[in-house]
């Protein structure tokens, strides 16, 4: 009666928990909505929640695996590997061939990005040695490589086994291991607060659009459970013992509800157990010498990563859509191996690391805590059928029940494959509702000018400078006499200066120069050209000097016909390719193979003339401008050799296109500003003035403004209640 009454309480109290985290959840968005950006504060609390429960997960790995694994007899270890080893891969395989099913749900939604410094860096290659064999195990543990932790691990509690001294260590493990849950559980007492913080924080930052894709990951999630959990593994139980579907359905729907309400496979694991007993001794008499097999493998199976962890990775697969840097079909397998090993610890650690493995950035694990209440309950869910579909067929392989019907396994597995068709293909057409692949204007067109202090003019034609320069003057003085400074432009060249959608001249290279006329404390005039003709333009005086993403013509330099300023920013050598084209551009040598390939590249720039060094096998044509490539249809399914940096900002405008650097090692060039060939003091004035406004930070800020696009998200505040509704 007693015991009845502890179960009761110990329910209530798990029961009264979850209730309180949801309310946290709720009122942690309500807030959000409510107060907009000033919620971002509260990150914070979800910052010290995430971190303190993240510290004892790896040594609870350590001394939980050792004391469990250290236990175990040789005829136990023995059974463990032949036969459960069998049943836990043949699981996992189930787990991970349904995460990259539910990842042909995701649609493919085109979009750009601004430019990232990971486009043009070495991104290093996976160390498999290092993340998993635990040469320095402290180093492994400094380091977070938790597969290396975990083989470690299992081999020191292998070793324990049969060893007649190990006893007191083991002990003294288990304790420990206890001990590290008791520090979580005080941590836990603080979930309230760490929900709360995190889902005020998102809701009051993350604009609908974004909240409307998260969708995405929780479809993909508990459509991916209830099919593994309501059909698969049931299904391959009938397949493989005398049990029925029915009978598979009765026994567990209690137990399934109660994980889901409780939040917690631990405490089912009595019930499983009494379960599972109670379907065999229909089959094997109590006499029998492994009737009490289940008592045993349940409990074994339970460190090892269960279902519901490895269907939680289509969270990385989720990310790395939303981030717009898709897995590819050859990153499953290791994604899903690693996560694997990683999934021995908890979620809260496995997927940070996986997310900084794949260069995702880690601010998207604040979605996963927003809608883990749900999330990590349905996947629970999961995790208590594969302990319940572990234990049955790895006891019916050890009494002798396991005995596959092929008929019956082919038919069950023509069925789910069926419903995991129809319900891939449901939760792919919702996601491909307007509400998630919602056209809406680029953001770089909406992009205004930070600087607004200095007056200026565009010209809509090219002509000669009306006042004349004198013999012996020199261009700085015309342009301080006049009050005003003639710059060539040209109008096409994102993100160095275009038009918005206000109409506005904006871009890089436009607001350096408005800092430039500031400093001059003259008004600027901006004349259009063409690349073609800026040599001509600049020797008939139609402008001082010009600006848009300029980069030094070697032959030109040479030929002394023009000069050039220092660097103001020094771009990066890349390719713009169709989407669907990236695999075969991703590295020189798979160019180099290519046979009556045509490539693109803005004439007369540095690039022009090593674009045919660099890929001699390549037709290259010159164009008069990026524009002039993506505006024509002929040239829609080709490839445009020009900067990461301005491709990125193309990218916004032509989503199915992507920036691809197939450069192992650095290429690039500088911008400069072009000045004609008569006028080294004004020259030389401008490379100084760049040398200025590179050490005091202008050249920085504007660099993150419009090339990273960083400074346009803080100059659109979220929508809140407070500011929109009772307009504080």
């Amino acid at each position: 009666m007693i015991d009845k009454l502890l179960k009761i309480e110990h329910y209530n109290n798990n029961l009264s928990f979850t209730l309180s985290m949801v309310a946290s959840l709720l009122f942690g968005i309500a807030f959000g909505l409510f107060v907009g950006d000033y919620a971002a504060k509260l990150q914070i609390l979800g910052d010290i929640y995430i971190g303190l429960l993240q510290m004892t997960v790896l040594p609870y790995i350590v001394f939980s695996l050792i004391a469990n694994i250290g236990r175990l007899s040789y005829l136990e270890a023995r059974l463990l590997t032949r036969q459960g080893l069998l049943v836990l891969l043949a699981l996992w395989l189930i787990g991970g061939l349904s995460v990259w099913a539910m990842s042909l749900t995701l649609p493919n939604i085109e979009q750009g990005s601004f430019f990232s410094s990971l486009l043009v860096a070495n991104v290093p290659k996976i160390d498999f040695l290092q993340l998993f064999i635990p040469a320095n195990p402290f180093q492994s543990l400094a380091e977070n490589a938790v597969p290396a932790v975990v083989l470690f691990s299992m081999l020191f509690g292998a070793a324990c086994i049969g060893y007649k001294d190990h006893k007191s260590i083991l002990d003294n493990f288990s304790h420990v291991a206890k001990i590290l849950l008791r520090v979580n559980s005080f941590v836990v007492i603080l979930t309230p607060i760490g929900v709360f913080g995190i889902a005020a924080s998102a809701a009051g930052t993350l604009s609908l659009g974004e909240f409307e894709r998260i969708q995405a990951y929780v479809f993909m999630l508990i459509g991916s459970v209830l099919l593994v959990t309501l059909v698969v593994m049931p299904l391959l139980i009938a397949s493989c013992t005398p049990f029925s579907y029915r009978q598979i359905a009765r026994e567990s729907r209690n137990v399934l509800l109660t994980v889901f309400i409780v939040g917690s496979v631990f405490v089912v694991i009595p019930l499983l157990i009494k379960m599972i007993s109670r379907l065999f001794h229909s089959h094997v008499t109590t006499e029998h010498e492994q009737a009490r097999i289940p008592d045993l493998v349940l409990p074994l199976a339970y460190p090892f990563p269960d279902m519901g962890k490895i269907l939680s990775l289509v969270f990385i697969v989720f990310a790395a859509w939303f981030y717009d840097k898709p897995l590819e079909f050859l990153d499953y397998p290791v994604m899903l191996t690693i996560g694997l090993f990683l999934s021995f610890g908890k979620l809260i650690t496995a997927l940070p690391f996986l997310l900084n493995l794949y260069h995702i950035p880690e601010d998207v694990f604040n979605l996963f805590m927003t809608v883990g209440v749900i999330c990590g309950r349905t996947a629970d869910v999961a995790g208590a059928m594969h302990l319940m579909t572990f234990t049955i067929l790895t006891t019916a392989l050890m009494t002798g029940l396991f005995k596959i019907k092929w008929s019956v396994l082919i038919r069950n597995g023509l069925i789910s494959l069926l419903l995991f068709f129809c319900v891939g293909l449901g939760i792919r057409i919702v996601l491909e509702q307007p509400t998630f692949n919602e056209n809406q204007s680029p953001q770089i067109l909406h992009m205004r000018l930070l600087n607004d202090r200095v007056p200026y003019t565009v010209s809509s034609l090219s002509q000669p400078n009306p006042i004349t320069l004198k013999p012996g003057q020199h261009l700085i003085d015309r342009i301080r006499k006049t009050g005003i400074i003639r710059i060539g432009i040209n109008e096409d060249s994102l993100p160095f200066s275009f038009y918005n959608v206000y109409g506005q001249m904006v871009g890089f290279d436009i607001e350096l120069m408005l800092h430039l006329a500031e400093d001059l404390q003259v008004g600027i005039q901006f004349i259009p050209y063409e690349n073609e003709y800026l040599l001509q333009q600049l020797d008939d005086d139609h402008f001082d000097i010009a600006v848009s993403g300029i980069t030094p013509n070697l032959s030109l330099l040479a030929a002394s016909r023009m000069l050039y300023s220092t660097s103001y920013l020094d771009v990066h050598l890349a390719l713009v390719v169709p989407d669907h084209k990236r695999n075969k551009f991703s590295d020189r040598e798979s160019i180099l193979k290519l046979k009556n390939a045509q490539a693109f590249v803005r004439k007369e720039s540095n690039f022009a003339t090593r674009a045919h060094q660099l890929f001699p096998n390549l037709k290259v044509t010159e164009l008069d401008s990026e524009a002039e490539f993506f505006n024509t249809k002929e040239f829609h399914d080709q490839i445009i050799l020009t900067t990461a940096e301005g491709g990125s900002a193309w990218t916004l405008l032509y989503p199915d296109y992507v920036v691809v650097n197939p450069f192992a090692n650095r290429q690039g060039a500088p911008l400069v500003i072009a000045v004609s060939d008569e006028d080294l003091i004004l020259e030389h004035f401008l490379s100084t003035w760049i040398k200025i406004k590179q050490t005091d930070g202008t050249i920085d800020t504007l660099f993150a403004h419009w090339i990273q696009g960083e400074t346009t998200k803080a100059r659109e505040p979220r929508w809140s209640i407070l500011n929109n509704v009772l307009g504080k």
